[in-house]
């Protein structure tokens, strides 16, 4: 009977039960291996996800709407 370990997609090591992992797009690689870099929040509204944003504290409408269209 063969075993399947599961291993690093970076380095090939296998994982021990208390590595720190981090899984991207079904691949998964040791925390050291990778580089993590905060890229944004995510929104929801009604426990409905929204998607992905960078904007944390929201900006003012008249830095990102255009004032003739949709500013009163």
């Amino acid at each position: 009977m063969t075993e399947k370990i599961k291993r690093c997609k970076a380095c090939e090591e296998p994982f021990n039960w208390d590595d720190d992992v981090v899984e991207v797009k079904n691949e998964f690689y040791h925390k050291d291996c990778v580089s993590l870099y905060p890229t944004g929040y995510f929104a929801m509204l009604d426990d409905e996800p929204l998607g992905e944003t960078e904007n944390e504290d929201g900006s003012m409408a008249f830095e990102i709407l255009e004032e003739d269209e949709y500013l009163e």
